[in-house]
Parts: C-alpha cells; sequence; structure tokens
C-alpha cells in the first residue's frame, strides 16, 4: 500500500490490466507449419515422378504420404483450435484471437493439401481397378512365336516390295517391355532390316547424301508397293505424300517404316503390347 499526493492510499495491483493469452504459441506453430507442409507435399509427389507416366513408387504410398502432411498440417490448428475454446470457458482471459487464426489455418492447410490428395486417391483407385482387368483379345492375339513370325512375313514381304533380296541386309529382332491395358508387362516386338551400299561410318558430306535421294518418281515407283503391303497389313499411311512410308495401325501391329535411296534400304515394323514373352530382350540378327 503506498500513500498518494492527494492522500488516498491506491493499490498497485489495482491497476495493473487483466493479462490476456492469445494462443500465440499455437499461432506461430500453425503459421510455420502449413508452408512446410506443402513443401512436404511437393516432396513427396516428386518423389513418385520420374517422366511421363513413370513412377518410383506406387500411388498407394504416395497417397499415404500425402495424407500423413495433410492430416498433421491441418490438425495441428484444429487441435489449437479445440483447446483454446476448452481453455477460454475456464478462463476468459483467454481471447478469440488464438482460436480464429488457428481455424483459418486448418482451413487453409484441408483445402490446398486435401483438394490434390483426394485427386491422387482417386488415381489410386483407378489404377487398382485398371489392375485388376485381364488383358485384351488383341493383347492376347499372338504367342511369342505367332508375333516374331507375324512379323517376319510382313517384313519379308515389304523387302520383296522394294526389289530387294532379304539376304542383301541385315535384319534384326529384338523385343521391349511395355504396360499392357491393365498395367501389367508385356512385349514389345520390333523387326527390322537394313541394305546400305555405304560402308558404316564413312564420312560424306551434306551435298553427297542428298545426291543419293531418288527423283520423286522414281522413290513413289519404289515406295508404293510397300505402302501396299503396310495397308495389307492392317496400317494406315501416316503420311501418304511423304518421300518414306510411315504406317500406324490399332491392330496387332503397331507401327511401319520404310525409306529408299540408291545405295540403302531401311524397313522397321514394331508390334501393339502383347502379353507374356520376355519383355526387354537382347538384339538377335539374322
Amino acid at each position: 500500500m503506498v500513500v498518494g499526493n492527494g492522500g488516498s492510499m491506491v493499490d498497485d495491483v489495482a491497476w495493473s490490466p487483466p493479462r490476456r493469452r492469445n494462443g500465440i504459441w499455437w499461432i506461430v506453430a500453425s503459421g510455420l507449419l502449413l508452408p512446410a507442409g506443402w513443401v512436404t507435399w511437393l516432396l513427396v509427389a516428386l518423389a513418385g515422378y520420374n517422366g511421363a507416366g513413370m513412377s518410383t513408387h506406387s500411388l498407394a504410398n504416395q497417397t499415404i504420404g500425402s495424407a500423413v502432411v495433410t492430416v498433421v498440417c491441418a490438425g495441428v490448428p484444429l487441435a489449437g483450435v479445440i483447446l483454446l475454446l476448452v481453455q477460454r470457458r475456464r478462463d476468459r482471459s483467454v481471447t478469440l484471437v488464438g482460436p480464429v487464426a488457428c481455424a483459418v489455418f486448418a482451413v487453409l492447410a484441408a483445402v490446398s493439401l486435401g483438394y490434390p490428395t483426394v485427386r491422387i486417391g482417386q488415381a489410386w483407385v483407378g489404377e487398382e481397378e485398371q489392375r485388376a482387368q485381364p488383358p485384351t483379345a488383341l493383347e492376347t492375339s499372338r504367342t511369342e512365336a505367332q508375333a516374331e513370325q507375324d512379323l517376319a512375313d510382313v517384313g519379308q514381304r515389304a523387302v520383296t516390295a522394294l526389289r530387294a533380296e532379304l539376304g542383301s541386309g541385315e535384319v534384326g529382332q529384338y523385343t521391349s517391355a511395355c504396360a499392357l491395358s491393365n498395367l501389367a508387362q508385356g512385349t514389345r516386338y520390333t523387326w527390322e532390316w537394313s541394305a546400305s551400299s555405304v560402308p558404316e561410318g564413312d564420312p560424306r558430306s551434306d551435298a553427297e547424301r542428298a545426291a543419293d535421294e531418288l527423283p520423286a518418281a522414281e522413290l513413289e515407283q519404289r515406295i508404293a508397293p510397300v505402302r501396299e503391303v503396310f495397308r495389307d497389313a492392317g496400317l494406315r499411311d501416316a503420311d501418304p505424300l511423304g518421300w518414306d512410308v510411315r504406317g500406324y495401325g490399332d491392330g496387332w501391329l503397331h507401327e511401319a517404316y520404310a525409306g529408299v535411296t540408291k545405295v540403302s534400304g531401311d524397313l522397321s515394323l514394331e508390334t501393339t503390347c502383347l502379353a507374356g514373352g520376355p519383355g526387354d530382350g537382347v538384339d538377335e540378327d539374322e
């Protein structure tokens, strides 16, 4: 107790304002957690991406990781809202600043992280449904031996259409892994034929290479029969007026190419992705 100048005694404590509790630590924690969650979510997404259509881990892992980040970033401020409101019921010195600020951070986290996480989860469910499907009739239409034989037959006809002999060039056959419609591993088969009178590695200028090109009329005369072979095999012309032959199809034979100059000829045939087979294979030359 002290005596004032006016002669009255004043209690210092009576002049002290009540202490207000705003939940500042909850606000700071929630504010720092949100951008950290954005960065972490992005890192989880990037860890599952390695080029278009390529994942280093399953969508299941990515969904779980994204969900954990979302729950933490939205759950911490939400816990702050609940605890601060409970404290306010017991102690009116706890203001609404903390609960309101934490609620804003919880909503931001739920919207900014929850929506893309749900989309990833939907993609995961869709992928699982896709995996549960059997291969299509087209994908099981040929065994490994049948695919290789059918490719060789079309290749032989195309070489003959170029007015060349199969033995005048090199034939290569190889396989590569591919994804079937149900995402299981399949095999794509490729058949190639190449003939050239120019030694491999022979350095020539662009002008010398251009001099080897056939005149347009002669070129079309040479490749027109090859177009017919490709059409008979179910392919459609990609560029009917081009300087070479390119065909694409929706059947077992997916793509074909043929080109010819005065000194060389090239053919390439590729199947669609077929069930079974070795997947990645070693080149085989005939």
